[in-house]
């Protein structure tokens, strides 16, 4: 069946039968035709000298040649009317089209005209600006000539200043480096003056000091100061037969090893040859001391290695404490020399105790 066309193209027409309607087809020349009484449905063709039906779709009672020819007259009828009703649809829309586009031609050309105003107006502005600026060329071409003598001259006085600063730099660099070597120098000296070169341990004069402040400390409290005298055995035999350079080795080994078994308020100290200081702070008991000392010369028995060779040294080592063997620096360290002596003649490589002489 050939379906109707688009509802807004179809044409409702009062005639004799109850309905006529009319509707443009697959081409922009045929339409439907349809009716309901007769029930009646066709294609129709029209051309510019006829208007026939081209098929018969469906029928309910086959009309009559009069009904066919009748039905056909007012398809024509309305067919002519929808042309016409389009072809002034038509004309309506392009006179509508001509009228806005005359409109917005008029604006535009006002437009053109006010910007062609414009640029003209600019024009004038520019030209009189361009005669301005003609009229200072010769000027600035001047002031630039005379900025860039001035920069030369600029450039020159600032490398001439970049070049005494950096001289007056370097000097205050290197006062700054004479300075901090004279105070490491400084400092040096002090340190030398109350300590060993060699070993970097306290002196014997920083040792009395230490000990007359701790003895001081000691009439205030129970508590006593113990004093090791030490003095190496063996030591003069190494200097002998493997040189200075070797007994200096051996002292610095046997100042590091004292120094690790002691605490940060205790004291070791060189005071001269091969003779060593200990000073112990805050001393409870006789057995802490004791054990202090067995530990001592067992870490020095142990052999230093010297170039691939082994080298031994022992300890002769006199104890001494405060208040019980003596009040004064002086008198502490003579109870330890002699302490130390005493085992010296006994054998060598132990430790003794003042008051058991």
């Amino acid at each position: 069946m050939l379906a109707l066309g688009n509802p807004e193209e179809e044409l409702g027409v009062e005639l004799e039968v109850e309905e006529f309607v009319l509707g443009r087809g697959a081409g922009d020349q045929s339409y439907v035709l349809r009716t309901l009484a007769p029930r009646f449905v066709a294609t129709v063709f029209s051309s510019d000298d006829e208007i026939r039906i081209s098929d018969v779709i469906w029928w309910d009672t086959k009309p009559s040649a009069k009904e066919i020819d009748d039905l056909l007259a007012r398809a024509l009828a309305s067919v002519e009317e929808i042309e016409k009703r389009q072809e002034k649809e038509t004309k309506q829309k392009v006179n509508d089209a001509l009228i806005l586009a005359e409109e917005r031609f008029d604006i535009e050309r006002h437009n053109f005209r006010d910007i062609g105003e414009r640029l003209e107006a600019q024009a004038e502005e520019l030209a009189i600006i361009a005669e301005e600026q003609q009229l200072n060329i010769q000027k600035r071409i001047e002031a630039e000539k005379a900025l860039r003598l001035s920069e030369e001259r600029l450039q020159i006085q600032v490398s001439e200043l970049i070049d005494s600063e950096e001289r007056m730099a370097a000097q205050a660099q290197e006062m700054v480096w004479l300075a901090e070597d004279l105070q490491a120098a400084e400092q040096k000296m002090k340190f030398l003056a109350n300590h060993d070169a060699l070993t970097l341990l306290p002196s014997r004069r920083l040792c009395l000091k230490y000990l007359k402040d701790l003895l001081a400390e000691d009439r205030d409290t129970s508590e006593k100061t113990a004093v090791f005298f030490i003095d190496l055995d063996g030591f003069k035999a190494i200097n002998d037969t493997l040189g200075h350079e070797a007994g200096d080795a051996i002292l610095v080994g046997v100042a590091d090893r004292i120094r690790a078994l002691l605490t940060p308020e205790d004291m070791a100290a060189r005071i001269g040859g091969d003779e060593f200081i200990i000073l112990l702070k805050e001393v409870t008991s006789r057995d802490g001391v004791k054990e202090l000392a067995e530990t001592l010369i067992e870490q020095l028995n142990v052999p230093f290695v010297l170039d691939g060779d082994e080298a031994r040294v022992g300890a002769s080592v006199g104890i001494a404490f405060s208040l019980d063997d003596g009040t004064t620096a002086e008198q502490l360290l003579n109870c330890a020399d002699q302490s130390m002596y005493s085992i010296k003649k006994k054998g060598k490589n132990n430790f003794g105790f003042f008051s058991d002489l």
